[in-house]
């Protein structure tokens, strides 16, 4: 017999698309694009599973070669890493993407996208309130965050006195909380630089050897108001600790703007 809960989100799947790793774990990232479509939801009195529009929203994540034509986009982005034969679609409705890389993309295959940009991720401090979660034991000086493919193995030897490890396998309500206790994040997770960026935590991206493509890092970045110069990548903690990016652009006026972009009338 089916459970309620396993019926529930077969329906939520049906209508906002979301990565899971095969094997039941959580990858923040991408388990914050449900959390936050269902909390602007809950702004206007609405539930996922009410959604009457075709196809299936993509939000957070480098998951744009999962569209069919007739989906909508609201902050994603392309994954360098993907051969683009692999993206079939020809038809989407576009409100906002992660930034103007990926605009670039589609408009070339002749698909219209509007100039509001931003990995809805930055929109996570209207929901997680950073007071609430700050001064905690576990506060650190440098909060060092690999991507969901890694092992730890990399960073056992760079955490040290003041250096804390965090891996994205966890919820994000606890990878918040790590990231605003933490003086300086370096991250080799995408997510784990748009969250701290997002709340005021300076970032840099890792460059690890982890196989990951710049692509979706340039993106975000030139989609939040900086440009090449503005910001720099690393391949040590040593580099990392020796670069300060340029904060994100009027980031309260790209937040409503990402917000009113959100497609509420499919509900």
């Amino acid at each position: 017999m089916i459970s309620s809960k396993s019926l529930i989100n077969y329906f939520e799947k049906k209508r906002l698309f979301w990565w899971e790793p095969k094997d039941g774990r959580i990858n923040v990232g991408d388990h914050l694009s449900y959390e936050l479509v269902t909390s602007v939801l809950k702004m206007h009195g609405k539930v996922l599973v009410e959604r009457q529009a075709a196809g299936k929203l993509l939000g957070i994540g480098s998951i744009m070669h999962f569209g069919n034509d007739g989906d909508t986009v609201w902050g994603s982005g392309i994954n360098g890493k993907i051969d683009p034969k692999v993206h079939t679609f020809s038809s989407l409705d576009v409100r906002a993407v992660r930034g103007p890389l990926t605009k670039e993309f589609l408009e070339n295959r002749g698909i219209s996208c509007p100039d509001v940009f931003g990995d809805p991720g930055i929109l996570a401090p209207l929901f997680y309130n950073k007071q609430w979660m700050q001064n905690q034991p576990e506060s650190c000086d440098v909060l060092l965050i690999r991507h969901f493919n890694e092992g730890n193995d990399r960073y056992d030897e760079l955490v040290g006195e003041g250096t804390r490890f965090l891996s994205p396998d966890c919820h994000p309500y606890q990878f918040i909380q790590a990231i605003v206790n933490a003086k300086r994040v370096v991250s080799s997770s995408l997510h784990g630089v748009i969250l701290a960026e997002a709340y005021g935590i300076p970032a840099v991206y890792f460059k690890s050897g982890n196989g990951e493509h710049d692509f979706k890092y340039h993106d975000y970045y030139l989609g939040t108001g900086r440009q090449e110069g503005e910001y720099a990548f690393a391949s040590s903690l040593e580099e990392a600790l020796s670069i300060n990016n340029k904060p994100i652009d009027k980031l309260n006026e790209r937040q409503r703007v990402l917000l009113e972009a959100f497609p509420i009338e499919q509900w």
